[in-house]
């Protein structure tokens, strides 16, 4: 007995459906198939590249704030017609190291590595130099409590912009460790070492602040950094401002951090938003 099956019903059959599907997935959406294919096969998948776009993406904006700080720094030595503040060049450059451990480190978490070792070395560096880079905000004291003329305004920026790189390149180097230990131990752990970090972060900052501490004493001189510590980790009550200072600055980069973290959720929000916008413009459109 022979089925005889009209146009529309074939039209309307389920394989019909699916074969259409599946040559608007080939036609429009996956297009690019063989080039994908390509791009994978030589380690370059469009998603790493998409990824690797934006890290680029936010370097180079780091780098641009950096030479706009350096660039209003020689514009008052050249106002002024003497050298002054020439510290934050080095305090700035300090404030780079931890960024580059913790990229580093990022680097060889994508690439998954079993060096684990390595990894808690490169941490400990971190930590170490970590405070160096919100550390330029205090490099404000610096300016001249009286005599508010236009240098002194001018003297205001360039200072303010110097803490702010700091602080950028600080909060990225933090999100960049924080990943790490989230995608490697969990979530829990992952804010715990987070939040650790930025406490000692902000004593460091007191320490270098008002004992004249460098991350390097630790290597030159360890006996004197860790007695004088200890001693006044011992009476905390004796030294108020040393304690009272990194608890106020725990509470700023904790909330900062929050803050970088909610515009970076926003922004993922937002471009999931935008690509399911053009798949549906894709689907109308086939």
């Amino acid at each position: 007995m022979t089925v005889c099956v009209s146009d529309d019903a074939e039209k309307n059959s389920p394989d019909a459906d699916r074969a259409a599907s599946g040559l608007w997935l080939s036609s429009g959406r996956y297009q690019n198939a063989e080039k994908t294919r390509m791009l994978s096969f030589m380690g370059l998948a469009p998603s790493r590249l998409f990824a690797y776009r934006h890290r680029l993406f936010v370097l180079g904006i780091l780098v641009l704030s950096t030479w706009l700080s350096l660039g209003l720094l020689v514009a008052r030595w050249i106002m002024g017609g003497h050298r002054v503040y020439g510290f934050l060049i080095w305090n700035l450059f300090l404030a780079w190291i931890p960024f580059w451990i913790a990229a580093a480190m990022y680097y060889g978490h994508l690439r998954q590595t079993k060096r684990n070792v390595l990894m808690l070395s490169l941490g400990a560096m971190w930590l170490l130099f970590f405070p160096n880079a919100p550390y330029l905000w205090t490099d404000l004291k610096h300016l001249p409590m009286t005599g508010h003329d236009p240098v002194w305004w001018c003297d205001l920026v360039m200072a303010l912009s110097f803490g702010w790189n700091g602080m950028l390149l600080g909060l990225v180097s933090m999100y960049m460790v924080h990943r790490i230990a989230r995608d490697r131990l969990g979530v829990m752990a992952g804010w715990l070492i987070a939040i650790g970090a930025l406490g000692l972060g902000s004593l460091g900052i007191s320490l270098g602040r008002f004992n004249r501490s460098n991350s390097w004493d630790l290597f030159t001189k360890p006996d004197a950094l860790l007695g004088r510590m200890v001693l006044q980790l011992s009476h905390p009550f004796e030294h108020p401002l040393l304690f009272g200072m990194a608890s106020l600055f725990f509470v700023f980069l904790l909330l900062a951090y929050i803050t970088l973290l909610a515009l970076m959720a926003m922004g993922r929000e937002e471009g999931s938003s935008l690509i399911d916008e053009r798949h549906r413009a894709g689907v109308s459109g086939s």
